[in-house]
């Protein structure tokens, strides 16, 4: 059994998530404190997650090294479908991603998540993410109509995204991002984006944020 620590927030832990769950791999899950640089120093020698550690006590980080070493332990019938339109899709949330950040990182902090379980620890994330937008959360939302303006664009220009009964590499690569703006209230999703979204949730046993959403 492997040890994957992680936040419930992190886009790029989800990955190592929603694959752990889908394949059935056993493992245990740890969750960090948002401020707790020592555990990841340990580990992997640098403040980085998801993290997964094998029984043999070694370390490894980069989300999709990790997915790829969980799919290694997978039967063959939990692989992934190959990717078909990830890049097109990634490359459009690139285009929004500091309207996404602009919503999201003032909102990590507003609603109940583990990793922010301490003052110190949402002291230590604000004064990060701050200095990455470049303004202090407060003011990030008071932009909060037009952040959301600019992101309900990005999602009317989203393809066509359908789950199916097995995940994709396209799942791994587009979802995580999608779902941490069920955390932002006011998004207006078009119907099968939504669909798109609780489906691979339901798939993959990954939480949403629509009863928790700012």
């Amino acid at each position: 059994m492997f040890t994957l620590y992680q936040y419930l927030h992190c886009p790029f832990c989800v990955r190592a998530d929603m694959v752990a769950n889908y394949t059935g791999v056993p493992h245990k899950k740890v969750l960090l404190l948002n401020d707790d640089d020592e555990t990841c120093h340990q580990l992997i020698g640098k403040k980085m997650v998801p993290i997964l550690q094998p029984e043999d006590g070694s370390a490894m980080g980069e989300s999709l090294d990790i997915v790829a070493k969980i799919l290694s332990m997978a039967p063959a019938d939990k692989q992934l479908q190959p990717a078909r339109q990830a890049e097109k899709v990634t490359a459009l949330l690139s285009e929004y991603s500091s309207d996404m950040n602009g919503l999201l990182f003032p909102r990590n902090i507003l609603i109940d998540q583990p990793e922010f379980a301490t003052a110190a620890a949402r002291d230590y994330f604000q004064a990060k993410k701050e200095k990455v937008i470049a303004m202090t959360f407060t003011e990030a939302m008071s932009k909060t109509e037009l952040y959301i303006e600019r992101v309900n664009e990005m999602l009317s220009k989203l393809p066509p995204l359908k789950a199916s009964a097995s995940l994709g590499m396209d799942d791994v690569l587009i979802f995580p991002f999608l779902r941490n703006l069920t955390m932002v209230k006011g998004l207006e999703w078009p119907q099968p984006v939504k669909q798109y979204v609780d489906d691979i949730a339901a798939l993959t046993d990954i939480h949403l944020y629509w009863q928790q959403a700012v």
